[in-house]
């Protein structure tokens, strides 16, 4: 049996928060939590995934590929899960 989804409200108190693991790939998101250890986070900061940061998912899946301030990352599944994000708006295509 699948676990519930964790949803959060953010901490701006409007949009509601799901982990980054749960978004398809195309979508656009915010980071607003991180459920990691210290070093997890110290870690993911060092490769500009900072609270607040605009991220594109890539790529779904393990690894989750997401493109952060123009460089890819690929997180492992359990750590996606760990990162609570607020969904924005797909990217708008280039005409």
């Amino acid at each position: 049996m699948s676990k519930p989804a964790r949803r959060a409200k953010s901490s701006s108190g409007g949009d509601e928060l799901l982990p980054l693991s749960e978004l398809a790939a195309g979508r656009v998101a915010r980071l607003d939590r991180r459920e990691l250890s210290e070093g997890e986070a110290c870690l993911l900061a060092a490769m500009g995934l900072t609270l607040g940061s605009r991220l594109v998912v890539r790529s779904s899946g393990d690894p989750c590929i997401v493109e952060v301030r123009s460089t890819r990352i690929g997180l492992a599944r359990s750590v996606a899960a760990r990162l609570l994000v607020s969904d924005e708006a797909p990217p708008e295509k280039a005409s």
